[in-house]
């Protein structure tokens, strides 16, 4: 019972600190409609309440206390856990089918009456345990869908003519003229036809960097505009844009995952028919050929009890609740058993870059100067233009400003062109910063060849440049995403452990994502990828490597997430929808933990296929001295049971998380 406990308790911390996918029907096939008392998890409920009273009835019974009260614990403790199996049992029978439902509770009831109630109640709490956690894994994608839904504004300022009107997005139609201010939400894809700006657009790229639009440019419902004032064409109605199919990718991908039966769902009703036929036979049988018909009675009763697929149910979902806990206590949150056996059979790993592989967060990584321009001088003549810009290049040199014990002095005059440059003057010497294309023909023809060489060499170590010039004098400052701590190590351990292949995918550039994807030793990279190619790329990686596990953080990666055999989130930078998508979540976003996990997840395989043929190895072993009446019914009871307590022993062993 002990160990029951600390199942239960382990994996309610592991499933109780993450929102999980809502569903009707547990893996028995039993629906589970909501409470209006209890609300949604009511057989999560009746089991801990069985539990409780089943732990005092074993108490009572080790301290000697009164048989009277042991035997109140123990009788209530099997109404109380008969309850969700009685409700299956009533469906099964409504529904003209016998599945493992019936053969539980009847094997309860059998328990009960050759004299070991507690056995019965033992297992009646272990089907509700597992009903309901089951239930319970599966939450919020409703609520997330919502949040992802409000990333665009509920209304659009449309033009006509000169006139500006704020209208329900309803009440906008293609090909009407709508104005994005500064610091709006783009209200609907569309296409720029006036103004320049630079777009946030990580919602749907996930690029480290806003990307400058200008006439001609495509923009996407949800993203920040930054800087600039944009009018757009409309290109697609509020159901058609690009973050409209990214919720409707994630809300059917999640659909198709809540339909996946277990192995043992199908073949229920056919093994309950078998053995509850094959007990009546087997004492009918032997009572025909002779035996007294107390001792035919007994055989049967021992058949169908040993036959009881008590340890067989728990040797799956008992192994995978035991890998759920012991990798909560690591900050990993997995939101089924099917992730954990998906992700030991994985033939190819996909990442995300921005966020994922990188920090997500843009630094200066350094200068380049010429013609006697200082570095010092740069970076302060930068400072001061960009002290009130709200770009996140900006925050980047203020912050290598700070690291370098700079200040920038004041400037005035300061011009901003969208998209473009930011200028201005301090203490009368003229500063530019901005766009390297438009900075090259006022560089100094002596200096232009090299000043350009720089640009691009510094591009193909995949940073992001921006031209500086002070009186026309040049310098180049280069920002870049630097790769999270420990992936280098994570992406060579999850080589060594049998993934045939690692690929980056990434809506960011392919100058800068190839760069990436060679620093860290990957197999290839596809660039340049809104989200529902993220997920053809995915299922191309499929059909020749197997199954596929994606690994991402923002939104944009959420259909390709959902879509995964196993998608991999994490957590504490990640959107909310991503979070609700991934199937894994890595809580406190050590890189290391994905090689952990993965090895978490062979392990776990490990142990499931032991408890499975220690299972049906004592059925096989036990049924055939059974039905030949050599052995007694206490006898049957304890090798029953005592292989239950085995596959839940051998289950507890993924409690902990430094064997794997």
């Amino acid at each position: 019972m002990k160990m029951v406990t600390t199942i239960a308790h382990d994996t309610s911390q592991a499933i109780g600190r993450v929102d999980l996918e809502r569903s009707t029907t547990d893996s028995r096939g039993a629906v589970e409609p909501p409470s209006p008392i209890l609300g949604r998890h009511t057989d999560l409920i009746v089991a801990g309440a069985a539990g409780l009273f089943l732990l005092a009835g074993y108490i009572t019974r080790w301290t000697s206390g009164p048989a009277a009260l042991h035997t109140i614990f123990t009788v209530t403790a099997f109404g109380i856990g008969a309850v969700p199996a009685a409700r299956a049992v009533w469906q099964s029978v409504r529904a003209v089918s016998i599945n493992i439902n019936v053969l539980m509770l009847l094997g309860a009831v059998l328990a009960a009456v050759i004299g070991h109630p507690d056995e019965g109640a033992l297992l009646l709490f272990l089907f509700a345990l597992s009903g309901g956690l089951e239930s319970y894994a599966l939450d919020r994608t409703k609520a997330a869908i919502t949040s992802l839904r409000d990333l665009a504004p509920p209304d659009a300022i449309r033009l006509d003519g000169e006139r500006t009107q704020t209208v329900p997005l309803a009440d906008v139609r293609v090909g009407d003229r709508i104005l994005v201010r500064p610091g709006d939400r783009v209200p609907l894809d569309g296409t720029v036809i006036e103004g320049q700006s630079a777009l946030d657009e990580s919602a749907i790229t996930g690029e480290s960097a806003p990307r400058d639009k200008g006439v001609g440019d495509k923009v996407f419902a949800g993203t920040f505009n930054t800087n600039g004032r944009l009018v757009l064409e409309v290109t697609a109605l509020a159901d058609d844009t690009t973050l409209a199919h990214i919720v409707r990718m994630v809300t059917e991908a999640r659909k198709r995952q809540a339909r996946v039966e277990r192995l043992i769902d199908r073949i229920g009703p056919t093994y309950s028919t078998i053995v509850i036929v094959g007990s009546i036979a087997i004492g009918l049988g032997v009572w025909l050929w002779g035996v007294a018909w107390q001792d035919a009675f007994r055989r049967a009763i021992a058949v169908l009890i040993v036959g009881s697929p008590c340890a067989l149910i728990i040797a799956t979902p008992v192994a995978y609740l035991s890998g759920i806990a012991g990798a909560a206590r690591r900050g990993v949150l997995i939101k089924g058993g099917v992730y954990l056996e998906a992700l030991a059979r994985a033939g190819v790993v996909a990442f995300d870059k921005t966020g994922t592989l990188t920090t997500g967060r843009v630094r200066l990584a350094g200068v380049e100067v010429f013609d006697g321009v200082t570095e010092a001088d740069a970076l302060r003549m930068a400072g001061a233009v960009e002290a009130s810009s709200t770009h996140p290049l900006a925050a980047a040199l203020a912050a290598g400003l700070a690291a370098r014990g700079l200040s920038a002095p004041a400037a005035t005059d300061i011009v901003n062109v969208p998209g473009q440059s930011l200028h201005g003057r301090v203490n009368g010497t003229r500063i530019w910063i901005g766009r390297p294309a438009l900075a090259v023909e006022r560089v100094d023809p002596q200096l232009r060849t090299c000043f350009v060489k720089q640009i691009d060499a510094q591009r193909q170590r995949g940073r992001t440049v921006s031209a500086l010039l002070i009186n026309d004098r040049p310098a180049i400052l280069t920002f870049e995403d630097t790769p999270r701590r420990g992936t280098a190590e994570a992406i060579s351990a999850l080589r060594r452990q049998g993934i045939e292949r690692l690929e980056l995918l990434t809506g960011d550039h392919g100058v800068v994502a190839g760069a990436l994807a060679h620093s860290l030793g990957l197999d290839g990279y596809h660039a340049e990828m809104l989200p529902e190619e993220k997920v053809n790329a995915s299922q191309r990686l499929r059909e020749r490597y197997g199954p596929v596990v994606m690994i991402g953080d923002g939104i944009n990666d959420a259909p390709a997430l959902a879509r995964a055999d196993v998608g991999i989130g994490l957590g504490s930078i990640g959107a909310d929808i991503t979070l609700d998508a991934a199937h894994i979540v890595l809580l406190n976003d050590r890189m290391e933990n994905l090689a952990w996990l993965h090895r978490h997840s062979l392990r776990t395989a490990r142990i499931v296929r032991q408890n499975l043929m220690l299972a049906i190895g004592v059925i096989v072993v036990l049924g055939a001295f059974a039905a030949a009446g050599r052995i007694p019914l206490p006898l049957a009871v304890i090798g029953h049971e005592g292989s239950t307590v085995l596959v839940a022993l051998n289950a507890l062993r993924l409690l902990r998380t430094s064997g794997s």
